[in-house]
């Protein structure tokens, strides 16, 4: 059970290193003296996979570079940053208890805005950040008792992605009375005089000047709608669901790992990161008023504590991380929608992981050293190689390729094919995907430092790579540990935390 397992991770005392021990001939890779592990493979394959390997070196490097790139983005001066650190406004976290404090590294140690419960009732939670979007109504009932949810899922059509953000808003609004009409709670946004409390987690940068006033700084995962950016999405909304004559009013917007960060603190007060691995990729943390230089004047009085909105995935837009990137890493850039941008989440998140397997086959197929150079008709198109398939390759036990075998026979329909050619692809994988967890794994151990706390700090984390890669967690884990030896931290899953998480702030708010 992923949940149960991920639920054990990371802390040091129950640490379990079993997964990397059996699967150790085919995790070398980005283990700093291994390379010349790499197995038989031919020449310009072995070279490949080597150039999508870091050494422990470049980790640490990398570290410094995001730290840095923390600290700038939390001064009041300078230009402005390709990691923002945005301030979410949310001050207090729903748990029981604040846990204790510490001391040191960026952030200081402690909880802080942990403590408070919501307050039982009914409240709206939307959640918009890829192609698929969540309507959510959540019971918060007395503290010690779940919230009892219902939600539906609705796919949002690419015309309205990439089309007007008024007709975007439109259909937002028009998704939430479809929903309370099927689920006979209409009744619940009727009356004016006490409109349902609505949590808006929107997943996409913004900067936030009050907890319900957030300036779209632009789109990402797909999304263009114009007349959005530069513009205050909870007013868009509102003036959507005021159009549809809602009882409804926009009291919280919160992104989504703000959001699975507030989720997972309702189970554990010890949360004091969320996660996002899937699609995307991004984080938020508890962060000291103090160290938030320019956001001082905009918190109120008597706070410790904010969570930031890091929106990591700019990351390197600056350059930094030129020197980790492969030809590979830029060709798919320089394909994408947006060019320049988003540089740590193309080297990570699940929207282009299959992307970069996809250009590596590319590239060995016109080397003649795969699939005795014929590109398979499947894989011609951009994005045909599926991130999901890593997870079906890497499930196979090591020495094994029951997966690669009906992948490239079955869903990709290759007539013939060797073990050679199973052995290539599998590592290819393994390359891409272990990269991704160690670079995660990095920014984890970087805001683990900041925070500083002696106890136990829990990460909510959410998203398909932790849910559904078989390894992902276990080499998270191992990389955490080597770039913080002294950590003590545990991995938890907040599976579709974010809706719940919005609920919940907008019940404190």
């Amino acid at each position: 059970n992923q949940e149960t397992m991920s639920l054990d991770y990371g802390r040091k005392r129950r640490l379990n290193r079993l997964n990397s021990q059996e699967g150790r001939n085919y995790e070398f890779m980005h283990v700093s003296d291994s390379r010349k592990k790499i197995p038989a493979l031919p020449e310009k394959a072995r070279a490949l996979i080597a150039s999508l390997t870091l050494s422990e070196s470049d980790y640490h490097a990398i570290e410094l570079q995001l730290e840095a790139a923390f600290r700038a983005g939390l001064s009041a001066t300078g230009p402005p940053q390709c990691v923002p650190m945005l301030c979410s406004h949310v001050t207090r976290l729903p748990g029981r208890a604040a846990p204790s404090g510490g001391g040191g590294g960026g952030g200081g140690g402690g909880g802080g805005g942990h403590g408070q419960s919501p307050g039982p009732g009914d409240y709206l939670a939307l959640d918009l950040g890829g192609t698929n979007y969540r309507v959510l109504l959540v019971r918060m009932r007395p503290p010690g008792q779940p919230p009892e949810i219902v939600e539906n899922v609705y796919s949002v059509p690419g015309e309205l992605m990439r089309g007007r953000g008024i007709d975007l808003f439109d259909f937002l609004a028009a998704t939430i009375a479809d929903f309370m009409a099927e689920h006979g709670a209409a009744h619940l946004a009727e009356n004016p005089a006490a409109p349902l409390r609505l949590g808006f987690t929107f997943s996409f940068p913004c900067e936030q000047r009050g907890l319900a006033s957030a300036r779209l700084l632009g789109w990402t995962k797909g999304y263009s709608a114009e007349g959005v950016v530069g513009n205050d999405v909870c007013q868009l909304l509102q003036e959507a669901i005021d159009r549809r004559g809602l009882a409804a009013r926009c009291v919280a917007l919160v992104n989504d790992t703000v959001g699975t960060l507030a989720a997972c603190a309702l189970e554990d007060p010890a949360c004091m990161i969320g996660l996002i691995v899937g699609t995307g990729t991004n984080a938020a943390y508890v962060e000291r008023v103090a160290a938030v230089d320019k956001y001082s004047t905009e918190l109120p009085a008597g706070e410790s504590r904010v969570v930031i909105n890091t929106e990591w995935g700019n990351f390197g837009a600056d350059g930094c991380l030129e020197r980790f990137r492969t030809d590979l890493d830029r060709q798919l850039d320089a394909a994408s929608i947006n060019p320049g941008r988003q540089t740590f989440e193309k080297l990570v998140s699940g929207m282009y992981l299959g992307e970069l397997v996809r250009l590596a086959i590319q590239q060995l197929v016109s080397d003649g050293v795969l699939f005795d150079g014929r590109m398979p008709e499947a894989l011609r198109q951009p994005m045909s190689f599926h991130t999901k398939y890593l997870s079906e390759v890497e499930r196979d036990p090591p020495r094994h390729y029951y997966s690669t075998d009906s992948l490239l026979t079955v869903d990709l329909g290759l007539q013939l094919v060797r073990p050679l050619d199973m052995m290539t692809v599998r590592c290819l994988c393994e390359a891409v995907s272990t990269r991704s967890a160690y670079l995660v794994a990095t920014g984890i151990s970087c805001l683990l430092k900041r925070i500083g706390s002696p106890d136990d700090v829990t990460v909510g984390i959410d998203g398909s790579l932790f849910k559904f890669h078989p390894h992902f967690p276990q080499r998270m884990i191992d990389k955490i540990n080597e770039l913080h030896p002294d950590a003590k931290f545990l991995l938890r899953l907040s599976e579709d935390g974010s809706g719940k998480g919005a609920a919940a702030i907008a019940a404190m708010a």
